[in-house]
């Protein structure tokens, strides 16, 4: 492992943290943009696999039926047939069906059972009987087949058997079928219909063997038709393509010293797989699953990705930890082990999770940006530190007011440069095509005032202001207005008033360009006795 320290202190809120990476996924096994990559070159689906998965061999599958768990939690469902329908419950009778759709509740009840009818009227008014379809509840679990058509449930349509069990009010869904027919369900919910046959085959081998090495021997189902195994769509997921490349491996899988390979696989690698010992510590070595180069993988769209840029004391705050300096550690593949914020520790997959990175393959670089302070008077200079790390070198440029950006120094790591701002100025960062953190920094006009004998106060505003002038003085009740000079094109001002003994405030209103600006006058006994 290898780490690399991005900031020395503490975030500051001027930190902007810019994320770059490259994958989509876990890492482990089979990227299936490399293995379309490889396709594309002439590769077949057996070189392929070996390559994803070194020293696994090609065998006839142990099992061909599976089990697939459509659903939980239904307060009912809706099973439908364009043919005959046949279904058995928990005491093996069979009952038969018309074709339609059936809606079905926890109470599984359906139109399977008779019952008389009594018919009036007829010759000489004597009662008569019919016999019509009545509603039976049967015993859970049920299983629905339909040999002439496929099955629907809730409009969806899947071959095999339909099972239905209750748990209390609520019923579930269970999808029985052969293997073959699973994974033309499979694989074009996993990769795209379109892509070149030797790709869709080393999936359809791929997603075969996974199912098979991740069965649930304790449950009613032996797999999940979501990402918690494979994505499978049923019979709205095949193509002519598709069911081409599982009849070309039919029944084929990999196996590793007799034992079918649990075969991961995922979208993007970033240029080489990981391994599994270092994605997911608990499994320890495995062999076949151990990190190899995947040069074509470079056509994918998630082959690199980013920049995202994070301000740090959001990141933190997101993270649910105080802002801190940050520190990645690399495993040996360049994956993310995990991330340091000040003295918290957050593995890389969690710090994936919570920002919604495309892999744990990331490197965080830094751009921070501080200034001495945030409001000075007109002519005054003030310092900028500027820091970039881990995004070569950056630019710290300048806009005045609603002005253009203009370049005032290349920083390669860390600079400290000196500035006088003219007027309200925006100074920020630019790297690798990111804009970093804006310091905004306030000035405030030089306001000078001066009592002219005991009937004037003058005064002058450097530079020319546009803001107005209002004169205060302290009286018992408070400040009371006493005068609204003018400033001249020369930025001066003068208030004929007379002057009494107290404290006179004289403010310079803000405008687009400059803060407001005040100063005061105490006029005291002495002070008066002076001027004429």
């Amino acid at each position: 492992m290898c780490g690399a320290l991005l900031s020395a202190g503490a975030a500051s809120a001027a930190t902007q943290l810019v994320v770059t990476g490259r994958g989509w996924g876990h890492g482990v096994g089979m990227s299936q943009w490399g293995a379309y990559g490889y396709a594309q070159h002439g590769w077949s689906y057996q070189r392929i696999l070996a390559h994803y998965y070194p020293g696994t061999t090609l065998a006839a599958a142990p099992l061909q039926r599976i089990r697939v768990l459509l659903a939980t939690g239904q307060p009912r469902a809706t099973i439908a047939c364009a043919g005959g329908i046949r279904v058995n419950d928990r005491t093996g009778r069979g009952y038969a069906l018309p074709p339609g759709t059936y809606g079905v509740g926890p109470a599984l009840k359906l139109p399977v059972g008779h019952k008389r009818v009594r018919v009036k009227g007829g010759l000489h008014h004597r009662e008569r009987f019919t016999v019509v379809p009545a509603q039976r509840s049967l015993r859970a679990p049920i299983v629905f087949d339909c040999p002439a058509a496929p099955l629907e449930w809730d409009g969806r349509a899947y071959h095999g058997l339909l099972t239905l069990r209750r748990s209390g009010s609520k019923l579930s869904i269970v999808n029985s079928l052969s293997l073959d027919e699973y994974v033309s369900g499979v694989v074009g919910g996993e990769m795209p219909h379109t892509w070149s046959l030797a790709a869709l085959e080393a999936q359809a081998v791929a997603s075969r063997s996974y199912a098979l090495a991740t069965l649930k021997p304790n449950a009613h189902f032996d797999i999940y038709d979501d990402t918690r195994s494979q994505v499978y769509g049923g019979i709205a997921y095949e193509t002519p393509g598709i069911d081409f490349a599982v009849r070309r491996t039919a029944g084929k899988v990999l196996m590793w010293r007799g034992r079918v390979a649990t075969t991961f696989f995922f979208s993007t690698s970033g240029g080489r797989t990981a391994d599994v010992q270092e994605v997911w510590p608990q499994l320890g070595a495995v062999p076949y699953l151990r990190s190899v180069a995947d040069p074509y993988d470079s056509i994918s769209p998630h082959h690199a990705w980013g920049p995202y840029t994070f301000d740090a004391a959001r990141l933190a705050q997101r993270l649910g930890v105080p802002p801190g300096a940050v520190h990645v550690l690399h495993l040996a593949d360049d994956r993310v082990a995990s991330v340091r914020i000040g003295s918290h520790t957050i593995d890389g997959n969690t710090f994936r999770q919570k920002l919604g990175l495309a892999s744990t393959w990331f490197d965080i670089g830094d751009l921070a940006l501080t200034a001495t302070r945030q409001r000075v008077l007109y002519g005054t200079k003030i310092a900028l530190g500027a820091r970039v790390d881990g995004l070569g070198t950056a630019v710290l440029q300048r806009r005045i007011g609603a002005g253009t950006w203009k370049t005032l120094a290349h920083v390669r790591s860390s600079a400290s440069v000196h500035v006088a701002p003219q007027g309200e100025t925006a100074y920020r960062l630019s790297a690798a095509g990111v804009t970093g953190p804006v310091v905004y920094v306030a000035v405030a006009p030089k306001l000078r005032v001066t009592p002219v004998g005991r009937e004037l106060l003058t005064g002058t505003v450097e530079p020319v202001s546009r803001g107005s002038v209002t004169v205060w003085h302290r009286v018992a009740s408070g400040w009371k207005v006493v005068a609204r000079p003018q400033i001249d094109a020369r930025g001066r001002f003068s208030a004929p008033l007379r002057l009494r003994p107290g404290g006179y405030r004289i403010e310079v209103g803000g405008t687009t360009r400059f803060a407001a600006a005040d100063a005061s006058v105490d006029v005291t006994p002495r002070l008066l006795a002076s001027l004429h």
